[in-house]
């Protein structure tokens, strides 16, 4: 199989996860399929030490010919719950004409509404039907990696040791927590996550989790003066009550944010669910106060605790601890000047496994995967990309 066909094959399993998360085990047990498809792969490869713990996590080693540290490359195998991720149906555009897509009857990519689409003509792409996710994110991660390692398999070409690491549950938050670091033999690595090629990230935000629980009081409409309170009304109030254009769809670069993912409820209780995002850290304790404030006043105004807020920190910024490990930046900054592409060093609106894992010891900065408009049905993979990425990382173990 090349790579395309790798791709298609990976997108193929329905591996969305869950924000149920589970202490022992991966979210949903359908991501399990693809690590056990992944493992198989591998060992078939010739690889050393392929096994699956119980989290669904994918160990993989290839000694290589080269004596040199060993490297790791890391992509994750679950999708975003944000759109489902069953009966993806991907298609190739062979040479992308510059102009908008029909995905499938009355669902249409316009070039106005996603203008990295004017960069991509004349690429090979890989579309959805515009019903689901398409998986780039981070399938075009895997299918980059199997091919490099088929391609050095195959070829017989002296390489360096390469160790490939594909986690669970990524996109729920805690995929870094089923890497044993402890298990690597590599002392560094990578996470092949992000989007364009000429982007490199080495500084991702600060993150942070919000429960808010509004427990109401439900009295008869006919005789609630004076007596209901509604929790609707009241959860409405306390998200009202946050900065209204600090939300993802009104902030870019290193701005922060409060973004809702779920308010659910009636009169008597509501359960509302956030994430709080900043570059800065101090920035993001600032955020987290605010909504406690917002909340202490709305109890106040009741005369008692009504609302109940809950944060906690979940990652941190890589920045500060890459930085103590320029080489690792280096290799891939050589790499680059050496294939004549330009890049940036961009600050992810986000998080990856590498950041958690960066802050554990084990540096993993994050390179591109040419995927786009991750986590809906837009999504698309730039084939194109993906070839030179496989290029660049291949630099990594025989330059």
């Amino acid at each position: 199989m090349d790579l395309i066909e790798k791709f298609k094959k990976y997108v193929g399993f329905d591996t969305t996860s869950s924000e149920n998360v589970k202490n022992d085990k991966a979210s949903t047990d359908s991501q399990y399929a693809l690590s056990e498809e992944l493992a198989k792969e591998l060992t078939a490869l010739g690889g050393q030490n392929v096994h699956v713990n119980r989290f669904g996590t994918v160990y993989g080693f290839f000694p290589g010919q080269l004596k040199r540290d060993p490297i790791a490359l890391i992509a994750h195998i679950d999708t975003s719950p944000s759109a489902s991720g069953k009966d993806i149906k991907p298609r190739l555009i062979k040479g992308y004409d510059g102009k908008d897509i029909e995905l499938s009857k009355g669902i249409t990519m316009k070039v106005a509404d996603f203008p990295t689409l004017k960069d991509q003509k004349g690429d090979d792409l890989i579309v959805t039907d515009g019903t689901t996710l398409l998986g780039a994110d981070d399938k075009a991660g895997i299918a980059i990696i199997m091919d490099l390692i088929d391609g050095f398999v195959s070829s017989e070409t002296p390489h360096g040791p390469l160790e490939a690491v594909f986690s669970t549950d990524e996109e729920v938050g805690v995929g870094a927590d089923h890497i044993d670091v402890k298990e690597l033999k590599s002392k560094f690595g990578y996470t092949i996550d992000g989007g364009d090629i000429h982007y490199i990230n080495v500084e991702n935000f600060n993150a942070a989790s919000m429960e808010v629980t509004i427990n109401g009081r439900s009295i008869h409409p006919g005789s609630a003066k004076d007596k209901m309170i509604n929790a609707i009304n009241v959860g409405m109030e306390f998200h009202e009550s946050l900065p209204r254009y600090m939300r993802p769809e009104d902030t870019e670069n290193r701005e922060g944010f409060y973004h809702i993912l779920a308010f659910n409820g009636n009169e008597e209780k509501v359960h509302m669910e956030y994430i709080i995002r900043d570059h800065d850290l101090n920035r993001l304790h600032d955020k987290m106060e605010y909504a406690k404030l917002a909340g202490r006043r709305i109890n106040d105004s009741f005369g008692q605790e009504v609302v109940e807020v809950k944060i906690v920190e979940t990652y941190k910024n890589m920045k500060a601890e890459i930085d103590k490990h320029p080489e690792v930046i280096e290799k891939i900054e050589k790499i680059y000047k050496e294939l004549g592409i330009a890049y940036h060093f961009e600050p992810i609106r986000g998080g990856t496994d590498g950041a958690v894992l960066t802050f554990r010891g084990f540096p993993c900065p994050n390179l591109p995967t040419g995927g786009f408009n991750c986590h809906g049905r837009f999504e698309y993979a730039d084939v194109t990309q993906m070839k030179q990425i496989e290029k660049i990382l291949a630099k990594l173990f025989i330059a």
